[in-house]
């Protein structure tokens, strides 16, 4: 038994043509409707964008709680776009939400989704380490203490929010007309640059502690990081259909990375920064270079494009 795609082509009514429906809308509604109909992907990208980038733009132009709020409001953005596409193409919001969080799934499931960003941090903290930088351990108690609660934020609105959006509609739209590493490298792609306005508040790249070329290294460097991380995403879901796994994933990168790699945060600039972006980006290319190897590039989705049921 096959667990069921999580996208789903709608079907065109008999009655009426997607011109005569458009023809009842607003042209720009009817615009973004044939969008929708014709292109699900990019329609869903271009809301996203155009959602998360105006609320952290104007995020950066206040201070005090409404920065607050509009940078934590922009990362909804894939969520809306996403709930925007289903709603236009005439499918249910309730079914598409509940079926973004299958649970019922087996507990190693959970171990991965919960565990590996944190086998990925202690891999890149001992190659930081082995180069001669310092690690400060008497940082682990306090920190281990707020990870769990920080762990339930980050999946909620600090990461996790985005994932109904790029893996519970961008990449099963994409999955249907592309191999897995096609729509995945598409995906990846554009989730690693709709991240572009969060570069700004990077304490480098915002304090003018570093030039151009440095700049365009980190950019490069995070772009890359981002986009590769999209693999172990499509895997995860490809064999479990479980957006909740994503969510928990994206969460649990965020904290190991935020408070598993035992730096201040005072000392995470300059070099000391570039040195682990460079480590955790190696590290996490050669993860998924096994990871396509072990897969032979379907990246855990069967021939015939179905999830399989061992996933369940």
């Amino acid at each position: 038994m096959a667990i069921a795609p999580l996208y789903q082509v709608p079907a065109t009514s008999a009655s009426a043509s997607p011109r005569e429906v458009e023809l009842d809308r607003p042209y720009y509604q009817a615009t973004m409707r044939h969008l929708i109909l014709r292109q699900p992907f990019w329609a869903f990208m271009i809301a996203a964008y155009g959602f998360s980038w105006t609320f952290w733009l104007l995020s950066f132009q206040v201070s005090g709680s409404p920065s607050v709020f509009l940078f934590h409001l922009a990362g909804f953005g894939p969520l809306i776009a996403a709930m925007v596409v289903v709603r236009d193409q005439g499918r249910s919001l309730r079914a598409w939400l509940v079926g973004l969080f299958k649970w019922r799934l087996h507990p190693g499931w959970y171990g991965f989704a919960l565990g590996w960003p944190i086998l990925l941090a202690a891999i890149a903290s001992l190659g930081y380490r082995l180069l001669g930088y310092s690690l400060d351990f008497s940082l682990l108690p306090g920190r281990l203490g707020i990870y769990l609660p920080s762990l339930l934020l980050l999946a909620i609105a600090g990461g996790g929010n985005e994932e109904p959006g790029w893996r519970g509609l961008g990449l099963p739209v994409l999955q249907q007309r592309h191999r897995p590493i096609v729509a995945t490298t598409v995906l990846g792609i554009v989730w690693a640059l709709w991240h572009l306005p969060l570069l700004a508040v990077n304490p480098d790249v915002a304090s003018g502690a570093i030039g151009p070329g440095q700049i365009l290294f980190i950019t490069t460097t995070t772009l890359i990081s981002i986009t590769t991380h999209a693999f172990w995403y499509t895997w995860l879901i490809n064999r479990t259909g479980s957006v909740l796994l994503c969510i928990l994933l994206h969460a649990s990168y965020n904290a190991a990375n935020g408070l598993l790699i035992l730096i201040p945060d005072e000392a995470l600039r300059g070099s000391s920064y570039q040195v682990l972006l460079i480590l955790m980006t190696a590290v996490l290319i050669a993860s998924v270079v096994g990871l396509l190897i072990h897969t032979k590039g379907r990246l855990g989705l069967s021939q015939a494009g179905i999830l399989p049921a061992r996933g369940r």
